[in-house]
């Protein structure tokens, strides 16, 4: 090629680049610019792109598993729950409770695996009888293998029992409790066997490991089922693992979204793990063309033994899962980074001139947990929403947040509202139909909050609307369950709590608030500055004197009361129904309002309809012992110690949803080939506008045939019912190659 022609392409190269103008605003991206204007068949130098990641950019872009970010690094997370009651733990029949009092003791053995350990916590569900409430004197002993006994002050249901690392041992471990002092009483519930569905997400057998001595620990019977009696160890997982996000290696799309031809020759990367004193690591890739693996066309997961993709490797795209075990020395790995370089060429067999004027999308967010949305075309929904009439309900409703409301004020007048007593039967079903049936026991005397729960959220999936059930609580007496529902009308998860016909909005926004958002709002309030919720001082009264000098008019905010709600046979002096109260809790409402969200946890699938599988029993009703919650956790909300799986990434349980994520490239001379991706519940189609003619694929590629001059596409995600997301858009201006 001669130096003219050289100097030629690098000009139409540096045209091709040269941005006319931009304008961003909000989620809109208005830019023009020159593309693949060029009459050269051959290809372009080689490019070379380098990327690099700090820990903390890696850990906010990443999925994870057993892993947390600390210190500007990434260890393997360092906290073990050991259990062997979560299966069955929570019914309310009187022989799933046993008592423990100076004349009766309990054993548990529990095994472990992982030692050594940094330190080591007790944790037992229990309840006072006598004394009456935590913190006013109750205590309790624990043995541990033998050893010296632990005396310890009963201060929240679950305690916090400091153990010393040397009192435990590698295999079995016996942990005995009895109380301390006479006329001391205690009740635990106990982990009876149920069917199959109902159990723990970590202990998928029910074994017995619990003991029962009625004369102060001289003779040993089996217990009729399970203590919870846990350990939580300061010890780190065996392994982790992170993938990063889909890596680009070759040139940016524009706008986030076009992407010029490009073909890559070479990969290499370096991760900057540490590792000594043994310690394994893996690495996994895998690769395509297209910008998301839901897209299609992608490998499968392979092994990679070196640093660099195989020669062969000439894919746009690549994704890596780097996992790795802990040392010999007990030690994690630390990762502090991650760099990559890759060699590519831009295709120029295209001739044709694109200006592209107008980019919308909608990139599509990941998360560690995966979560199981039910299936709204599921036949038990359609008949609960036949059974009781709710397209009555929600008739003159002018969108679906108005949908939303009306369902939820419906859900509020159900039931004269009161805590169930514990005499009634356990509740093991999460199916409307049934909480709802005339003949059942305990709804003829009353729902609880978990009953509003269950119903508001299968009312709104009958609809297409997804929802899923959140536990709330604040201080030792503290409870509640709510809902949040997506709205597509504010792009946003919302709590929703039917009970009391309520939700929170901000002030300023109007915005009603999700259960994160609330939590964040709570702690600015009451836990300013440097201080954090300690369990074991959680009281009512601390609640009280916290809230003593709040203006509720100057909180961030507010509360709408639908006005549904019943409460006939409660005391109207009890607390938890008063919707505002100056004098006991300021800025509370109905369920201690946002002083609930102190702690969050989230049941991790929605699906309870077509998945009835381990399952709580009689969730809510006792203080939250199953372990397959995803529990928040942040620097002023520590890890409860009864817990297994805790989130500290808003990304991680808030995705966005019904929205589209797409790249278009040009396929051939004229025709963008658009790649589509979308989180939607119920997915029925993509909907697409192409230049105003109207088009329904499944598939998540689309031939866009352009036209001379400006073109536009818009496409939106329509699920089963006809419900659609916001849209995404592209402007294109075409001028075809000269003849």
């Amino acid at each position: 090629m001669s130096d003219s022609l050289r100097h030629l392409e690098k000009a139409v190269e540096l045209t091709n680049t040269i941005r006319l103008f931009m304008i961003v605003k909000s989620q809109f991206i208005f830019i023009a610019l020159f593309f693949m204007n060029t009459c050269f068949v051959a290809r372009s130098q080689t490019q070379v792109t380098k990327r690099a990641w700090t820990a903390y950019e890696l850990w906010s872009q990443s999925i994870s598993e057993n892993l947390l970010f600390q210190n500007d690094s990434i260890l393997l997370d360092g906290n073990l729950l050991i259990e062997k009651d979560a299966k069955e733990i929570g019914s309310v029949r009187p022989d799933a409770w046993d008592t423990l009092s100076p004349e009766i003791a309990f054993r548990k053995y529990l095994s472990v695996a992982a030692l050594p350990a940094k330190g080591a916590i007790i944790t037992m569900l229990i309840y006072p009888v006598y004394p009456k409430e935590p913190m006013s004197g109750g205590k309790l002993e624990f043995r541990v293998n033998g050893r010296d006994p632990i005396i310890y002050e009963v201060r929240h249901f679950w305690t916090s029992v400091q153990v010393p690392v040397e009192y435990l041992k590698q295999g079995e471990n016996l942990i005995e409790v009895t109380v301390h002092g006479t006329g001391v009483t205690f009740r635990t519930p106990v982990a009876v066997r149920y069917e199959n569905q109902y159990g723990s997400v970590g202990q998928t057998s029910f074994s017995s490991g619990s003991y029962r001595s009625k004369d102060g620990g001289r003779k040993w019977t089996s217990s009729r089922g399970e203590y919870p009696i846990r350990l939580k160890l300061q010890a780190f997982h065996g392994r982790g693992a992170l993938q990063t996000p889909v890596i680009n290696l070759s040139d940016s799309a524009i706008s986030g979204v076009l992407l010029r031809p490009a073909s890559v020759e070479w990969v290499k990367f370096k991760l900057e793990l540490h590792k000594a004193n043994g310690g394994k690591k893996m690495i996994r890739f895998r690769s395509g063309n297209t910008h998301q693996p839901e897209c299609g066309g992608w490998t499968e997961w392979q092994l990679l033994d070196q640093d660099f993709l195989p020669a062969d490797f000439h894919d746009r795209f690549v994704q890596f899962e780097f996992s790795f075990e802990k040392n010999s020395d007990d030690r994690s790995p630390v990762l502090t980074g991650f760099s990559l370089e890759s060699g590519w060429r831009f295709d120029r067999t295209i001739k044709g001139r694109i200006l592209l004027s107008l980019a919308v999308n909608h990139p599509v967010s990941r998360h560690s947990f995966y979560f199981q949305h039910e299936d709204p075309s599921l036949a038990a929904l359609l008949d609960f929403r036949q059974r009781y009439q709710l397209d009555t309900i929600v008739n003159g409703a002018s969108n679906e947040w108005e949908k939303i409301k009306k369902l939820r004020g419906w859900v509020a007048g159900l039931w004269d509202w009161y805590i169930p007593e514990v005499e009634l039967p356990d509740m093991l079903t999460w199916d409307a139909r049934q909480i709802l049936d005339p003949k059942k026991e305990s709804i003829r005397k009353g729902g609880f909050c978990l009953h509003y729960a269950i119903v508001f959220a299968q009312a709104c999936q009958s609809f297409g609307i997804p929802a899923r059930i959140v536990t709330l609580n604040y201080s030792v007496w503290g409870g509640h369950e709510v809902a949040e529902v997506w709205s597509r009308d504010y792009e946003k998860w919302i709590m929703i709590d039917a009970q009391f016909d309520a939700i929170f909005y901000n002030r300023k926004t109007g915005v009603p608030c999700s259960v994160l958002e609330l939590h964040d709002i709570f702690l600015n309030t009451y836990y300013p500055g440097n201080e954090y919720i300690d369990r074991d001082r959680w009281t009512i009264q601390d609640r009280n004197y916290r809230s003593a000098n709040i203006d509720p008019e100057q909180l961030p905010v507010a509360i709408e009361l639908g006005g549904n709600a019943e409460s006939g046979k409660l005391d109207k002096a009890y607390v938890w129904w008063k919707a505002v109260s100056n004098t006991v809790a300021p800025g509370y409402s109905g369920g201690y309002g946002f002083f609930n969200a102190a702690e969050v946890r989230w049941f991790p699938r929605s699906n309870w309809l077509s998945n009835p599988e381990s399952m709580p029993v009689s969730h809510g009703r006792t203080h939250w012992g199953w372990d397959g919650y995803l529990c928040w956790t942040d620097s002023k909300t520590p890890e409860t110690p009864e817990h297994r799986y805790f989130i500290r990434r808003p990304s991680d349980i808030y995705s966005s949803l019904y929205l589209i994520d797409f790249t278009a490239e040009p396929a051939a001379e004229g025709i963008l080939r658009i790649n589509m991706v979308t989180d939607s519940p119920g997915f029925k189609s993509f909907e697409i506008t192409d230049n105003n003619n109207s088009v329904q694929s499944d598939k998540p590629v689309y031939l866009w045939k352009l036209l001379p001059g400006k073109n536009s596409l818009e496409i939106k995600s329509a699920d089963i019912f006809g419900n659609t997301g916001s849209s995404s858009r592209l402007v294109i201006d075409y001028s075809p190659k000269k003849v």
